[in-house]
């Protein structure tokens, strides 16, 4: 029997202060017992569906442990009775976070955010810019002589794993040390990983795929498209499969080998245990979960090969 994930409260915890990327602000949260700062993210009831964000947020989490994706740890909590996700800093103390989005410009001198076709952003400019950093620095699990870019290739990997379109600037970071301190600049472990696994659809939805209608999971895996990255009008959309592929291209064969373990380790029952752990989920949903990541993994290996 696969234990359920305890919820942790935390209306005793201490605002820290207030996190301002992204759609909506959320509050950092410290308490006595813990090092770093925790960022709670409510489940919010306007996207409420049969897998809540902080689900979605807990299970990319354990999911990117099981690939071997370096990523911020994840608790589901409630705050005020309110369900959320307590997302912990992955800064080292002292350390100074900066987002993608201020480093792109470093290789692309016009570069330009809002640009609807975001122009510049795709995975050749992002190796150029990460060539002076290194891999997040806590994370032991990676083979020796890995790159930042070897370990974002992961994780647009896992991105592709999960169906997470949401990888834009913003979404992922490097870390720099204090000046004069130890440490290296660094790739900052992944994170904010809602928007995946389909969360947003209904169980009825689920449960048509299932079935194997409207061309079934795998049909509608093939939806999932690079929708954050450069794509000119009147190209074919690149999927996330794809957008991984085009990844690793630009990586040795090392690289390539060692992703492409860790996901023939990724089995089915590993899979299943992990989504078992999740409360509140309808039998419909955690079925729709495994199958899905099985069938994004048979995609990956495919083009890893």
């Amino acid at each position: 029997m696969v234990a359920v994930w305890s919820v942790e409260s935390v209306d005793d915890w201490i605002t820290a202060g207030i996190e301002t990327q992204g759609q909506n602000s959320h509050d950092w949260l410290r308490h006595p017992s813990r090092e770093r700062t925790w960022l709670f993210k409510p489940a919010r009831p306007s996207r409420d569906r049969s897998m809540r964000e902080d689900i979605a947020e807990k299970l990319g989490c354990e999911l990117a442990r099981l690939l071997g994706v370096p990523a911020a740890r994840v608790e589901l909590a409630a705050r005020d009775l309110a369900p959320g996700a307590l997302v912990e800093d992955a800064r080292l103390p002292g350390w100074e976070l900066q987002l993608g989005q201020v480093l792109m410009p470093e290789v692309v001198s016009d570069y330009e955010p809002d640009n609807s076709e975001q122009v510049g952003y795709n995975v050749q400019n992002i190796h150029r810019a990460l060539q002076r950093f290194t891999v997040p620095p806590e994370a032991t699990t990676l083979p020796a002589g890995f790159t930042a870019f070897d370990t974002f290739a992961g994780y647009l990997i896992f991105d592709a794993l999960i169906a997470h379109g949401d990888r834009h600037d913003r979404n992922w970071a490097v870390m720099v040390p204090p000046p004069g301190g130890p440490g290296r600049d660094s790739l900052c472990p992944s994170f904010d990983h809602a928007a995946s696994l389909g969360f947003t659809l209904t169980d009825t939805k689920r449960a048509e795929l299932l079935s194997g209608e409207n061309g079934g999971i795998a049909g509608w895996a093939l939806k999932g498209r690079a929708r954050r990255f450069e794509h000119r009008v009147g190209t074919p959309w690149r999927t996330l499969v794809d957008l991984a592929s085009d990844a690793v291209a630009l990586c040795s064969p090392e690289t390539r080998d060692h992703w492409r373990d860790r996901l023939m380790s990724v089995e089915c029952g590993s899979v299943d245990d992990v989504v078992a752990s999740a409360p509140d989920l309808s039998d419909i949903a955690r079925r729709f979960t495994v199958e899905l990541v099985m069938v994004n993994r048979g995609r990956l290996l495919d083009v890893l090969s």
